[in-house]
């Protein structure tokens, strides 16, 4: 009686196990769905608006990609220039040549958060790919201000060449290249101590742009904190589900009790 009893507590256990390993499964499988959708949604939103500066009228214009048709009309300091959205595209950075000054634009409402000072008559701006800093390229005063995204606070000012314009940061994030217009050179920026390294790149005659080909440089979604926690659900099940697999598996393969 008693091996007897013991066979069907066995099979009891193994039932429990088996709905145990089906629930866990279920449960990964909509957690992994859900962010997949999420990760969909965010990418669609991402490209769902462009930014364009207006000089002329002290504004930011908004417009709806897929409609081709301005949203909305913002209000930033006169003469705006280049602007730059962060990477995960919560904030667009305008570079204020008028007013030597940088708004910052949260995508989501639309306004203007907060504006920053920076050198004389800045022009070009570029953000690194990790998103934590600005680099601001101010005409003028022949230098550049470093931003940090996370305070919107200037770190650090860097003396390049003449005239520098609409500069451009490596997709790596190491360096930041600025075309300086008035000496027809190129001075490169080490993002690790914010210093010109080398001597200026002699180019041609007034420089103003600089564009990088970043083909063997392989890009890395980003995700929001909502998407991010997730993804570690989906891990932390995934890891369960494996566990509770080998535990099953491991009663599966010991010998059940015999009858007599």
């Amino acid at each position: 009686m008693i091996e007897a009893s013991a066979l069907i507590r066995y099979k009891q256990l193994q039932t429990l196990g088996n709905g145990a390993l089906r629930r866990w499964g279920v449960m990964a499988t909509i957690i992994c769905l859900m962010v997949a959708t999420l990760l969909g949604l965010q990418a669609a939103d991402a490209s769902a608006l462009s930014y364009v500066t207006n000089s002329g009228s002290a504004s930011v214009s908004v417009i709806d990609t897929a409609t081709h048709s301005v949203l909305t009309t913002i209000s930033v300091g006169p003469t705006p220039e280049q602007i730059a959205v962060t990477p995960n595209g919560a904030f667009a950075y305008v570079a204020n040549s008028g007013s030597n000054t940088v708004s910052v634009i949260a995508t989501a409402t639309n306004t203007v958060t907060t504006t920053i000072p920076v050198g004389s008559n800045p022009a070009g701006i570029a953000i690194t790919p990790n998103g934590a800093f600005a680099y601001v390229a101010n005409f003028v005063s022949d230098n550049v201000s470093v931003i940090a995204t996370a305070t919107n606070t200037v770190t650090t000012t860097i003396p390049v060449g003449q005239r520098p314009d609409f500069l451009a940061a490596s997709p790596d994030g190491l360096s930041v290249y600025v075309p300086n217009q008035g000496s027809n050179t190129v001075s490169v920026i080490a993002t690790a101590t914010n210093s010109v390294v080398g001597s200026p790149i002699v180019v041609g005659t007034a420089p103003t742009g600089v564009a990088f080909n970043s083909a063997n440089v392989s890009g890395v979604p980003t995700l929001s904190d909502g998407a991010l926690s997730l993804f570690l659900a989906a891990m932390a099940a995934a890891l369960a589900l494996r566990i509770s697999g080998r535990r099953i598996l491991i009663r599966h393969r010991r010998r059940p009790p015999t009858v007599r």
